[in-house]
């Protein structure tokens, strides 16, 4: 890998009402109430989980190797959102925001939209309205670049019982695309997007989740 680290970001914003259907794992997505986060992933070198087992019905992940030997992954999480997910009916789920995450050589240089302004964070955005949660998650991401070392930092430091997703995303493949779909509700869900340069060695990419997932 180069040192240069491109990423491009796309927004959308979508009712939750045309939401998302199908399975991923045991997660039937068409299930109610409709409070489901998804992400599908390209160009993932390596992944880790804590806090909650994937092999329930509210957190699951289904995983296949490309051509090239990286990772495809698509993500489920069925989110607590209090007395909104108690309601089966769609009006009562909150907006969520649909972004995409392109590998490439798009150059972006420092580009840090987010709480921690170490110097190490070449590039950094969050869906994460919990700046504390926020802060916390960016301090684990500079600490390592394994992601199982990172997940488990993640769920030690911040002592919640939410599911932790970290990928290690491929930059430079211009094939790499994420697609995230988020609640903005910092007591359910933090996403984090950071690039980070250590002291030795290459860049490094994470896409980091933490959600509150219904209990099964």
């Amino acid at each position: 890998m180069t040192n240069a680290l491109g990423v491009f970001v796309v927004f959308a914003v979508f009712l939750s009402e045309n939401g998302i259907n199908g399975n991923i794992g045991k997660c039937d997505l068409s299930s109610p109430p409709t409070s489901w986060l998804s992400t599908n992933a390209s160009g993932i070198l390596q992944w880790a989980t804590a806090g909650q087992p994937t092999n329930g019905t509210n957190y699951c992940i289904d995983m296949t190797n490309s051509e090239s030997g990286l990772h495809i992954l698509q993500v489920a999480y069925h989110i607590d959102l209090g007395e909104e997910s108690s309601n089966s009916e769609s009006s009562e789920i909150p907006e969520k925001v649909d972004h995409n995450f392109f590998g490439g050589a798009l150059e972006l240089g420092s580009q840090n939209g987010c709480v921690n302004n170490n110097t190490r964070i070449v590039y950094c955005f969050a869906l994460c309205l919990n700046q504390t949660l926020q802060n916390m998650v960016i301090e684990s991401a500079l600490k390592s670049n394994q992601v199982t070392f990172v997940a488990q930092d993640i769920q030690k430091t911040t002592q919640l019982d939410w599911a932790i997703t970290v990928m290690q995303v491929d930059y430079n493949d211009p094939s790499t695309h994420l697609n995230v779909s988020s609640f903005l509700r910092p007591d359910a869900w933090c996403s984090v997007y950071v690039g980070i340069k250590p002291k030795l060695g290459f860049d490094y990419l994470y896409e980091i989740q933490l959600g509150k997932i219904l209990k099964n």
